[in-house]
């Protein structure tokens, strides 16, 4: 082996033993994707965001493909952003409703607003259990407010759920999905009826889901299929 070569492999081996602490600390930070394969971390970056976008691409297909409806071209605007986004997620959850956005512009146009991109991003997947949890209660009691925080009214069962994630709440909140709103209620008219109640004034306090995180929400699930006709 000549002088040359000698020194390019002494090089090699150099910069081997300077990025094996950083793979070992790849291992730990990413788990099963990093070892997706053995290459350098870049290569490894690529293929681990290569093969979310496959696994996103499929998704979308498998949801069009549902409705049996037409597909419709997407501005490159919503769909780059969209892939880029999805490239990065490791729960497949998640994944599933970057798919949903495509999927529901693909035989919707105009049904998915950019901003739902930017939320999405900022959606932990607990938080967005929990805002589908509240949509379907509200749908199902034909209803946008979430549940009160005054003591005189309640649901215990909501009332578990929003105080074991309090941090999705706020979160919710902070993106405006989720609208706090309250009422000055005058309770003199208690005491005229001979029913004197303490303070005669109170505030009662709820929260409320917006159109907009409605909206959202369908944005985020699987197009339905065509009706029937």
């Amino acid at each position: 082996m000549s002088d040359e070569e000698n020194a390019a492999l002494a090089i090699k081996t150099g910069i081997e033993q300077v990025l094996a602490p950083l793979h070992q600390l790849l291992d730990k930070l990413l788990g099963p994707a990093a070892t997706t394969v053995g290459l350098s971390l870049d290569d490894s970056a690529k293929v681990w965001r290569f093969k979310r976008k496959i696994h996103l691409l499929e998704e979308v297909r498998r949801q069009v493909e549902q409705t049996g409806a037409d597909i419709r071209p997407i501005a490159t605007r919503l769909f780059f952003p969209v892939l880029e986004a999805a490239s990065i997620e490791d729960d497949d959850e998640m994944q599933t409703r970057w798919a949903a956005l495509l999927a529901n512009e693909a035989t919707n146009v105009g049904s998915v607003h950019p901003s739902f991109i930017d939320i999405l991003r900022q959606l932990a997947p607990d938080d967005a259990r929990l805002l589908d949890r509240l949509c379907d209660d509200c749908e199902m009691r034909k209803s946008r407010r979430v549940r009160p925080t005054g003591k005189y009214f309640g649901d215990d069962e909501m009332e578990r759920i929003l105080e074991s994630h309090e941090d999705s709440l706020e979160n919710l909140v902070r993106l405006g999905l989720i609208q706090s709103e309250y009422e000055i209620e005058d309770r003199n008219k208690w005491a005229e009826r001979g029913q004197p109640v303490l303070p005669p004034v109170d505030l009662n306090s709820w929260y409320e889901l917006s159109d907009f995180a409605v909206r959202f929400v369908q944005a985020c699930r699987a197009p339905r299929g065509k009706v029937q006709t």
